[in-house]
């Protein structure tokens, strides 16, 4: 069960990354810019896609090893951002979950590799008859569609204030 719920949430924590740096794509790239990483715009869309790739992997086929390649290649390159960040002594702004994150990168990064690395390793040891029927997709379903929420909530907000202050009264 443990495994499941690990799995789970890595998944959504890397679908919900892609979809922000998808959604917001500028910020994205100004990070790999900052970094002065080769083809930023490449890298900007490829990233995202191996995201969502492991992601939805570590839903549908935790055991394969095209899965625990993408998440120990995704936590390797998070943590050599980091690192590169660090080594050149520059402040770089995350971007990890697009628009959403403002910190920098750095030792937060190097210090979430050991958890990305052991994500890929209880991939690979999924037992066989870990929960992956309609039970995951709609769990899976449920708590993107509290992320959705989490983020379409103030901006509904907002989104009234500021027509409360258009309408003339």
């Amino acid at each position: 069960m443990l495994n499941a719920v690990v799995r789970v949430v890595a998944a959504a924590l890397l679908i919900y990354a892609a979809g922000q740096k998808l959604a917001a794509p500028r910020s994205f790239r100004s990070t790999l810019t900052a970094l002065h990483v080769p083809r930023p715009v490449l890298v900007s869309v490829g990233v995202p896609m191996a995201e969502l790739a492991a992601g939805f992997f570590l839903l549908i086929a935790p055991r394969t090893a095209v899965t625990v390649a993408l998440v120990a290649a995704l936590g390797l390159s998070f943590a050599a951002a980091g690192a590169l960040a660090m080594g050149r002594g520059t402040k770089v702004k995350c971007a990890c979950f697009g628009q959403a994150d403002g910190g920098d990168l750095g030792i937060r990064q190097i210090a979430v590799l050991p958890l990305w690395g052991g994500v890929a390793v209880l991939a690979a040891w999924t037992p066989d008859r870990s929960p992956s029927g309609p039970e995951l997709a709609v769990g899976v379903t449920l708590a993107l569609a509290v992320f959705a929420a989490l983020k379409v909530i103030p901006l509904t907000r907002k989104n009234r204030e500021y027509m409360q202050a258009m309408v003339p009264q």
